[in-house]
């Protein structure tokens, strides 16, 4: 009897252990639009083993015609900040660069050369066609997380697309269990990297899981 009241005990501890725990970042999309929005594309990224599977759709604007540089194509990144009022890009900020590699020429075929933002320098520009679409296509990125570095994670960012350096277009990078922290707190370089609620609720949940903790330790003292 005393066994199965301590297995009891110990399988609701678990219970309230993980009633605490912070959901698994999976999935983040971003819908990236220009101003007047003639330029609109739809980066979606998905966690799987090796790194993050980008998928880019929806591509509609980017026309031969207005390429500024006809040979370059439009380049596009993960931005340190989200886009600011009135779809203004220019609040994004730098590219997503954890690792302070700086704006040195990305060579695909080594990684540590190329900014963890810098999407087009590591796997190619959007090219432009004749009608402004593009057909979808997809990708893995192996430096991207939704959680790590602390100071690079991808919450709480922006994708942006450029046209000959130009900001053309951007979204916010929205991703699915993210909540953002309080307004002025500490953000590393631009979001938290904490997949959890907002303050209140994950304080609450905190205390209620202390209280049923306590109990638990109370009826397995009496167990014994």
């Amino acid at each position: 009897m005393l066994f199965k009241s301590a297995a009891a005990i110990l399988a609701f501890a678990g219970l309230v252990a993980a009633q605490g725990a912070a959901p698994e970042l999976k999935h983040g999309s971003a819908t990236v639009v220009s101003p007047n929005k003639d330029i609109e594309a739809t980066f979606t990224f998905d966690k799987v083993e090796g790194g993050m599977n980008i998928t880019v759709t929806g591509v509609k604007g980017l026309s031969f015609a207005s390429q500024v540089n006809k040979t370059a194509g439009y380049e596009y990144h993960v931005h340190v900040n989200p886009v600011g009022p009135n779809q203004n890009c220019t609040s994004t900020g730098g590219h997503l660069d954890p690792a302070n590699v700086g704006p040195a020429p990305c060579n695909p075929a080594n990684l540590t050369s190329c900014q963890t933002g810098d999407l087009s320098g590591k796997h190619g520009n959007l090219n432009g066609t004749e009608t402004g679409v593009i057909p979808t296509f997809f990708y893995l990125d192996t430096q991207l997380s939704f959680t790590t570095p602390a100071n690079g994670p991808m919450v709480g960012r922006s994708v942006v697309i450029h046209n000959n350096g130009a900001r053309v277009a951007c979204g916010n990078l929205v991703v699915d269990g993210y909540v953002a922290p309080p307004a002025g707190s500490a953000t590393g370089t631009g979001a938290g990297a904490t997949p959890t609620g907002t303050t209140g609720k994950n304080s609450a949940a905190k205390l209620v899981g202390s209280v049923a903790l306590t109990g638990v330790v109370a009826l397995f003292m009496m167990a014994l």
